[in-house]
């Protein structure tokens, strides 16, 4: 029976016996249906799954008909799943059985064991019917010899007008045991296909800021162990689970996921381990947990499937690579359950493969690990400085695309994907495109014009209001984005409190217009030091593509030479100065950190702050933000959600749901700051006013006291003169 089936043609083909439609199925199943020529035009790479033969029993798809009856309709492919059935037992020849035909119909057992006895002794027969009118036999011999002779002399034999076609039986490979093996998503980065230009895609994708688990490469010998490394990793943060990862033996093999209690532990524990790395990878986020993540991960992809491929197609070739008896993909949530008692694999995604002898595993695990890296190179041309467009219907194909992004320049890349709903969420999945434009610089005005906004003309591309927002490095699992502004990106138009000379502990220089283009950080570095000894130089970073502003901070050894510096980049006219020429001010931030004792002698922070905290909590509700974060490297952060720092400079960032609402936080933290700067001023001019009646009244009291002295200076020298007068007339 034939129909036409989602795949294309389907057949349904009834064997007279379940031992040969199993033999079709281990003959036929994966068949390259390509012609020479075809595998030619492909470069000879292996066929995809739409030209391969498929061939499956069909009961094994689910469709035995009611009563055990043959089903009425051809068997489809199963649904998508991660894994992939056992290799196919190859045949070999029976070396004492022959098969006889054409035989008469009429024919029983007894009149084949009487024709092939003369050859040796017969152990057993078995007819098959090959049409109306012919049978074959199947004869086992009781040595090889036997079968070998019967070949020879049967073969080609005249019998009732037929001539006889005598050949060697074959038959199913006996089942060999398999060994079992299990990989873990991390293990993969460690093996030699894992190229480097994906090592350098995956640095570049940053955690998530909810992301709390570590894999650890390589734990110290003496903690190897469950307990022992709890202790170990808790010397770093505070440890909620550990899961070490054990071999086929189930001994400790030194590599374990560890689990924190928050983000920045684990951050810290990396950096602690990797201290004494000496350049290896010892310690890095858990490639597990980002995968479970998928389009809501790090890398906005949906790592699993890209690692599997449709209906786990992509797994079955690497099976066959690697002539692996079975490889299946497990996780949580992920195929069937895995071992009891294996916490480590319940929990994390791993690989169990079933082969032969240990070599097979190395060939299976360098595919896999070429694969995941084609999964981090993708990130980084696909999604990494990418637009990111949700909302918008199936219906849109890459022509859609290009209609709503024409007025921008026109597409370089489109990469699309499906967000899942997360566990317990009813909602369907979301598609999300990754678009990079021809025109970069039109980024900006494309996420200005689309972003909740009704595009489409109704006609050739559905009508619908779509999201479209920068591709975020920082950000949260909720799809929540960390932004921040350095204090002294603050300054509208550089205006600062007058008649606030620098304090002589003032060190630090916020520079403008640095001429990336042209050096790097350690050119840069090393200008600076032409002023005087540099302790520190930080550049500022844009807050969704990671690339530098052209603005930062450097901070000097001593005030002297930042004095040096700042006169050199000061113009000597302001008003004939280019506004893109290297400039420099006096660091806000480090003034900000000196509280009471700065240049103003007022405390910025504890304003910006508020005595109870008010002042953030204003700002927070009138940016409409999800949380807000004042930090510095002296700073001490309470809070352990906090986001890591991106500086050691004074720095407000905050949790955004929208990425439209980065203008109006700057703008808020814009008018606080000119407001505090206000105050300050004020402050100055009541003082200097202060000052001034001071040395007003000092003066005027200075005056009285001339005058007394004259009078009292006048009247001794008169009576000095009566006195003298009256000695000389005496």
């Amino acid at each position: 029976a034939i129909s036409q089936g989602p795949a294309g043609l389907e057949a349904l083909a009834y064997f007279q016996s379940k031992e040969a439609a199993l033999q079709a199925v281990q003959t036929l199943h994966d068949t390259d249906l390509r012609t020479s020529a075809e595998k030619k035009a492909a470069n000879f790479e292996a066929p995809k799954e739409s030209e391969r033969f498929w061939l499956r029993i069909a009961t094994d798809a689910g469709r035995v008909a009611p009563g055990g009856a043959a089903p009425g309709a051809a068997p489809q492919r199963p649904a998508a799943a991660p894994a992939v059935e056992m290799a196919p037992r190859r045949s070999r020849v029976k070396p004492n059985g022959v098969y006889l035909s054409p035989l008469p119909k009429s024919w029983a057992e007894n009149d084949v064991k009487i024709l092939a006895g003369p050859y040796g002794p017969v152990t057993r027969v078995r007819m098959k019917t090959v049409s109306d009118s012919v049978q074959g036999a199947l004869i086992d011999y009781s040595s090889e010899s036997a079968a070998a002779s019967a070949l020879v002399g049967l073969n080609g034999l005249s019998l009732m007008g037929s001539r006889l076609r005598c050949t060697m039986q074959e038959e199913l490979e006996p089942e060999r045991p398999l060994l079992r093996f299990v990989v873990f998503l991390d293990e993969l980065v460690a093996a030699a296909q894992y190229t480097g230009a994906a090592r350098t895609a995956r640095a570049s994708a940053l955690a998530r800021l909810d992301d709390r688990e570590v894999f650890v490469c390589e734990l110290p010998r003496a903690s190897r162990t469950e307990e022992t490394a709890r202790t170990y990793l808790a010397g770093f943060g505070e440890v909620t689970d550990v899961f070490p990862v054990l071999d086929s033996q189930l001994k400790a093999t030194g590599k374990a996921y560890a689990r924190f209690r928050s983000h920045l532990d684990a951050m810290k524990a990396i950096r602690g381990i990797q201290a004494t790395a000496q350049g290896q990878e010892r310690a890095a986020w858990s490639e597990s947990e980002r995968a479970l993540a998928g389009v809501a991960g790090p890398y906005g992809l949906d790592v699993l499937r890209r690692l599997g491929g449709e209906g786990g197609a992509r797994l079955q070739e690497i099976r066959q690579a690697a002539q692996l008896g079975a490889l299946t993909i497990g996780g949580p949530g992920i195929g069937a359950a895995p071992t009891a008692g294996s916490g480590t694999e319940a929990g994390h995604v791993h690989f169990v493969i079933k082969c032969e002898h240990t070599g097979q595993v190395e060939h299976g695990r360098n595919l896999l690990a070429a694969e995941l890296a084609k999964v981090h190179e993708a990130y980084a041309k696909e999604v990494r400085g990418s637009l990111v467009l949700r909302g918008f219907p199936a219906s849109w194909s890459e022509k859609g695309l290009k209609f709503v992004f024409a007025p921008f320049g026109g597409l370089a890349s489109v990469a699309l994907e499906e967000e899942k709903p997360k566990a317990g969420d009813a909602g369907a999945a979301v598609r999300v495109g990754y678009i990079k434009l021809r025109n970069e610089g039109a980024m900006e005005k494309a996420v200005s014009n689309l972003h909740q906004t009704k595009v489409g003309d109704g006609d050739l591309v559905e009508e619908c209001v779509v999201a479209c927002e920068h591709w975020h490095l920082r950000g949260w699992g909720d799809g929540s984005t960390l932004v921040g502004f350095f204090v002294d990106e603050l300054v509208v138009g550089g205006r600062r409190p007058l008649d606030a000379e620098p304090g002589a502990e003032d060190r630090e220089l916020f520079v403008q217009n640095l001429p990336l283009a042209d050096m790097n950080r350690q050119q840069l570095r090393e200008y600076f030091e032409g002023f005087g000894e540099v302790e520190d130089l930080h550049l500022i970073s844009r807050n969704f593509s990671g690339e530098p502003t052209g603005d930062g901070y450097v901070r000097f050894k001593s005030h002297r030479d930042a004095q040096r510096c700042i006169e050199a980049l000061t113009p000597s006219n302001p008003a004939e100065a280019d506004p893109t020429d290297l400039t420099g001010s006096w660091s806000e931030s480090e003034r900000v950190l000196q509280r009471k004792a700065n240049c103003y002698r007022f405390n910025l922070i504890a304003e910006l702050v508020g005595a109870d905290g008010s002042g953030l909590r204003r700002i927070k509700e009138d940016a409409k933000l999800k949380s807000i974060w004042v930090m510095a490297e002296s700073l001490q952060q309470k809070d352990r959600h906090a986001p890591p720092l991106s500086g050691r400079q004074v720095q407000v960032v905050a949790r955004v749901a929208d990425e439209a609402h980065t203008k109006g936080f700057k703008e808020v933290l814009q008018r606080t700051v000119e407001s505090i700067h206000g105050k300050i001023a004020g402050r100055i001019e009541k003082r200097r006013r202060k000052a001034e009646a001071a040395a007003a009244t000092m003066m005027k009291g200075d005056g009285v006291a001339a005058a007394a002295v004259a009078a009292a200076t006048a009247a001794a020298a008169g009576a000095v003169a009566a006195a003298t007068a009256a000695a000389t007339a005496a």
